[in-house]
């Protein structure tokens, strides 16, 4: 006779893949959230360690703005004191100028030239006088423009005046003094 299996075998197998799928399934489930958390807890620490990074360039970045702050103070500084002591070597130079000038004036203004006011503003020397001849402060003009540290004379005005006895002609004239002349001044200054 044959062999008749009366068992629910068939039941038996589908409830047993089943609970096979079932704990697979929670199997994976719990796989799947066990590797939800360690991947949010891998870029949260990912995160706070940008975060600590972020903060240190913030710390250095403000130090280094409160450096770039003093640097900048002191070239302000630096440029102050070059500046006063540009200011203080033109001072310096341009002091003996006034003492060669009155050296050197008798040579520049000849004979029959007498000179009343002389004046000297920056670089500009204003010159009032009288002459007896048109020519002597031409020849003054010669001179003062050949003396190589003066300059671009020229007459402002010249006029007859009767004065008696002699007639004296009234003149006024401005010069220039060269930018170099203090500079040659204090050379020649020191080669004596």
């Amino acid at each position: 006779m044959s062999n008749i299996n009366l068992l629910p075998w068939r039941e038996a197998l589908a409830q047993r893949q089943k609970k096979q799928f079932g704990a697979l399934l929670g199997i994976f489930v719990l796989a799947t959230v066990a590797l939800g958390f360690f991947a949010n807890w891998l870029v949260e620490r990912q995160i706070a360690a940008q975060q600590q990074r972020n903060q240190r360039l913030v710390q250095e970045m403000t130090i280094l703005d409160a450096q770039l702050g003093e640097i900048r103070l002191l070239k302000e500084r630096r440029k102050e004191l070059i500046d006063r002591m540009q200011l203080i070597e033109q001072l310096q130079m341009r002091r003996n100028v006034p003492v060669r000038l009155f050296n050197q004036l008798p040579s520049l203004v000849p004979n029959g030239v007498y000179l009343n006011t002389l004046s000297m503003q920056n670089n500009t020397i204003d010159v009032n006088g009288k002459t007896e001849a048109y020519g002597r402060v031409a020849s003054m003009m010669r001179r003062i423009d050949g003396s190589g540290w003066l300059g671009q004379s020229k007459i402002s005005t010249i006029f007859a005046a009767d004065v008696a006895p002699v007639s004296l002609s009234q003149f006024s004239m401005m010069f220039l003094i060269a930018n170099n002349a203090a500079a040659a001044g204090n050379a020649a200054k020191e080669q004596k």
